[in-house]
């Protein structure tokens, strides 16, 4: 099932003008910052689960 929208991650804005086919994503497009890649956007899901990565973590600096 298509998700209701996908989150580009050049801008992390919602997207809603995107094709989804065979569970992925085919075409997409961020009307705030022009991003067309699909490969740069994430489903809420996907994007939740980036967010908790640990890798992408910035260390505190005192």
């Amino acid at each position: 099932m298509a998700p209701d929208y996908l989150i580009c991650l050049e801008c992390e804005s919602p997207c809603y003008v995107f094709e989804w086919k065979d569970d992925k994503i085919v075409e997409a497009l961020c009307t705030v910052c022009g991003n067309e890649d699909p490969s740069q956007f994430a489903t809420e899901g996907d994007f939740e689960e980036l967010a908790m990565d640990a890798r992408f973590e910035v260390p505190d600096h005192k």
